[in-house]
């Protein structure tokens, strides 16, 4: 069956926004792509299906399917603009009126009935590249079968919450016991701090397919 991955940046208080930071010294382009992206480079030729909500298609539309032919794109923005073009872009939303980017497609219905269907149908992975509130349907409907996360360094306070939380006073004890609603967990395959101080995690998701 065709693997679901929710690809996300986020921070340590769980807000799936970037911080800004105090700009960097010039580094050389040479080097600073030596360095790459250790959640999209080694899966591009894996994942053939992009998953992305309405904000996230807006801005991802805007900015991708220029990079590859910017001169002053660095050769990663290229590989993941031509990557992006590629790979079929399913847009959840039931207020989109068109989607112009060439190999998108428009599901007004259920995350949860479409996601299903694809896994059912021959192909690639597919990635949730966009939208915390989408990712949130994803885990809501235990459709994630890896977690990549980039995390920042900082605790901002505010903003789009990457999980969805449901206050729950019955643990008394300070902890979650096994089989509770609406818990997922995960195994670690890999954590790699990264050289601007972010960090790389990469979960599995564990436990039979009986129980999921």
């Amino acid at each position: 069956m065709r693997k679901v991955l929710v690809v996300m940046f986020m921070t340590l208080d769980g807000v799936a926004e970037f911080p800004r930071y105090r700009a960097a010294p010039e580094i050389p382009a040479t080097e600073a792509e030596e360095e790459d992206d250790p959640m999209w480079t080694p899966r591009l030729g894996a994942i053939d299906t992009l998953f992305l909500g309405r904000v996230a298609y807006g801005k991802w539309a805007e900015f991708w399917p220029g990079r590859k032919s910017d001169p002053k794109a660095s050769a990663w923005d290229r590989a993941f603009s031509t990557f992006c073009d590629r790979a079929e872009k399913v847009v959840f939303s039931k207020t989109l009126p068109t989607a112009d980017w060439p190999n998108t497609r428009i599901v007004r219905s259920g995350v949860a009935e479409e996601v299903r269907r694809l896994q059912a149908l021959p192909g690639g992975d597919m990635a949730v590249g966009g939208g915390p509130r989408l990712a949130q349907s994803f885990f809501e409907h235990d459709l994630v079968d890896e977690l990549l996360l980039e995390v920042f360094r900082s605790l901002v306070g505010q903003g789009k919450p990457m999980f969805h939380v449901v206050p729950d006073p019955d643990h008394a004890e300070d902890f979650v016991p096994l089989g509770v609603p609406g818990r997922r967990d995960f195994a670690l395959v890999e954590a790699k701090p990264l050289t601007d101080g972010t960090v790389f995690l990469h979960y599995r998701r564990e436990g039979p397919p009986a129980t999921r």
